[in-house]
């Protein structure tokens, strides 16, 4: 498996927005496939990498910087960490993960932040993601990159 920059796949970029539209952005009554599409190929404030096995993509993510009125000192989030279902058990998320720590660390940013389901804490927990909030229904998350 190895993990690159999604500007170096642009090829990509269709399949993930299907996968992030089909997970997530299909609640949103604003969004459409192109809509996902854009928000994926901007690389301003927004870093994403791919996964592939054999030349074939097999998982996503990204860090991008975004403001939240409730966070205003959470500026850094990971987000699309995702795998199709017929790639899961086989360690791409993790290898997502932990490529996302270590960009993260090489661009010096202070800490990362995420906001998951409670079935998906003990995952970033391995990653020593720690839970920082609760939402109604997600867990917001903070790994210290450069303390």
């Amino acid at each position: 498996m190895e993990i690159f920059d999604l500007v170096d796949y642009p090829n990509n970029t269709e399949t993930i927005a299907k996968w992030y539209f089909n997970e997530w952005d299909y609640k949103d009554p604003k969004a459409t496939l192109n809509s996902v599409i854009k928000k994926i190929s901007t690389v301003t404030n927004r870093f994403s990498f791919v996964a592939h096995i054999d030349d074939e993509l097999v998982g996503a993510g990204e860090i991008e910087y975004r403001e939240y009125s409730q966070y205003l000192t959470y500026n850094y989030w990971l987000d699309g960490i995702y795998v199709p279902i017929e790639h899961r058990g086989k360690g791409i998320s993790t290898a997502l993960i932990t490529y996302a720590k270590s960009k993260a660390i090489d661009l010096k940013l202070p800490a990362i932040y995420l906001r998951c389901e409670s079935h998906l804490v003990a995952l970033y927990e391995t990653h020593n993601f720690q839970v920082i909030c609760h939402e109604e229904t997600k867990y917001i998350m903070q790994y210290i990159c450069n303390p």
